[in-house]
């Protein structure tokens, strides 16, 4: 005969409370990695939401409202909300408000994802001048989206930090003033977008102190965009874009008073371009590598273009149309030591148009098969043309031209114009012509074979 014994296991309190707490954990765990849903709305003063989510698929949203008290309030009256992801496809949505009557303190608003697919959206409104709104997002994957929003307010900070491929990063600023937006890519097929619509963009006083809108990409296929419209007589407007791999776009379109951009390419086939409208903008173009192209165009008075490429077939255009006391400056260096093999595709070329009175271009080119095109319309203009391209390096094994530079300078419209034009090399040309009265025109040439024409029709 068999027997069945049934056993019974009495629990002590504190026993079972453990297991229960136990099973909450494993329960909660596994809703974790499905698709939460989490939404932090606070109105008041001395907010902090803070949402962490892990999995895929989550929506994390924090809605703030902040009346606040003055800036020179102690304690200061921030708002802080943190949103913390780690997954593919995940959101995170951040909407701040800041009351108006202006001086009220900031709001600061931070998202971290970790994981492909991802977007984070971030949006102040800060009426009157509120000051000290601050957004930062960090993204580490493929294939996510960071867009930044910020409707007015004082001592605004973007900053966009993205570590991946095929990223996105827009950052926008309406009636912003004293404000600074960076964003920082690295990987390939990248897109960055900076548009601020305000006064005084490059906080802390601009150029002088170092302090810029930023957009710096590292890696190949990126794209580089800013746009921005600022004034502010005493304080630089300050935009730089640096790029490092190759096939990258850069551009920049500025609308105001004291636009600095600054533009800095590593690689080959990259391209800059700057369009300026205003006075006393300045451009500098710097360009390493090859087959780059840079474009500036500046309307108005007494505006500064830049650009530097070493390289082989870089390309650059200047028009400065409109205007008077404009200067253009362009080094191209396309005989760089380090390549000992020349090919039929190291020829820089430059073109550039003055229009107005007292304006100033300078050229200088050392490379092979270079072309220096500069046109003047207007009054007491100065052009200065430096070719030099007698390299003992060259090896004509490899096909290339080679020393065959050609100078085309034009005054025309004008009194008391000055060309002068110093090529060192073989098969050079120069071609100078000048229109109206008292126009000196100064060619030197040292080489063999070269070629002056020299047409004046003035007094």
């Amino acid at each position: 005969m068999i027997f069945l014994t049934k056993n019974i296991i009495i629990l002590k309190p504190h026993i079972m409370k453990k297991i229960i707490l136990g099973a909450l954990a494993l329960m909660f765990g596994a809703i974790g990695f499905a698709q939460n849903t989490s939404t932090v709305t606070q109105n008041g003063n001395l907010q902090k939401g803070e949402s962490n989510q892990l999995g895929n698929g989550n929506t994390a949203t924090i809605t703030q409202t902040h009346s606040g008290t003055n800036s020179y309030a102690d304690p200061d009256y921030f708002n802080e909300s943190s949103v913390i992801q780690k997954g593919d496809n995940n959101t995170a949505t951040v909407t701040q408000f800041d009351t108006g009557n202006g001086g009220k303190t900031g709001n600061d608003a931070e998202v971290i994802q970790t994981g492909n697919g991802n977007t984070a959206t971030q949006t102040t409104n800060a009426p009157d001048y509120n000051s000290d709104q601050d957004v930062k997002s960090t993204q580490t994957g493929d294939n996510n989206t960071s867009t930044q929003t910020i409707d007015g307010g004082y001592t605004d900070k973007f900053t966009v930090e993205q570590d991946g491929n095929n990223n996105t990063a827009t950052q926008t600023g309406t009636g912003v003033t004293h404000n600074t937006a960076k964003i920082y890519q690295k990987g390939d097929n990248n897109t960055a977008t900076q548009t601020l619509a305000g006064s005084n963009n490059g906080y802390y006083g601009g150029i002088y102190a170092n302090e810029r809108i930023l957009i710096e990409q590292v890696g190949d296929n990126n794209a580089a965009t800013q746009n921005f419209t600022g004034n502010g007589s005493s304080h630089g407007n300050s935009a730089d874009i640096r790029q490092e791999g190759d096939n990258n776009v850069a551009s920049q379109n500025g609308n105001g008073r004291n636009i600095y951009a600054d533009f800095n390419q590593i690689g080959d086939d990259n391209t800059a371009s700057s369009i300026q409208t205003g006075e006393a903008q300045q451009v500098f173009v710097d360009q390493m590598g090859d087959m780059n192209q840079a474009t500036v165009w500046q309307d108005h008075n007494n505006n500064y273009a830049d650009v530097n490429q070493n390289g082989h077939a870089d390309k650059t255009f200047i028009n400065q149309k409109y205007g008077s006391n404009n200067t253009a400056i362009i080094n191209q260096n396309g005989a760089d030591d380090g390549f000992l093999h020349y090919y039929p595709m190291s020829n820089n070329y430059t073109k550039v148009f003055q229009g107005g009175s007292y304006n100033t271009a300078t050229g200088n080119q050392d490379g092979y098969n270079n072309s220096l095109n500069i046109s003047q319309q207007g009054t007491n203009g100065v052009i200065e043309a430096t070719q030099v391209s007698d390299d003992p390096n060259f090896d004509k094994n490899y096909g290339a031209f080679g020393y065959n530079n050609t100078a085309t300078l034009n005054q025309q419209s004008g009194d008391g114009n000055i060309i002068n034009s110093y090529q060192n090399g073989n098969l050079n040309h120069a071609n100078v012509l000048q229109n109206q009265n008292g126009n000196n025109a100064d060619v030197d040439q040292v080489g063999n074979m070269n070629t002056a024409v020299i047409i004046q029709n003035g007094l």
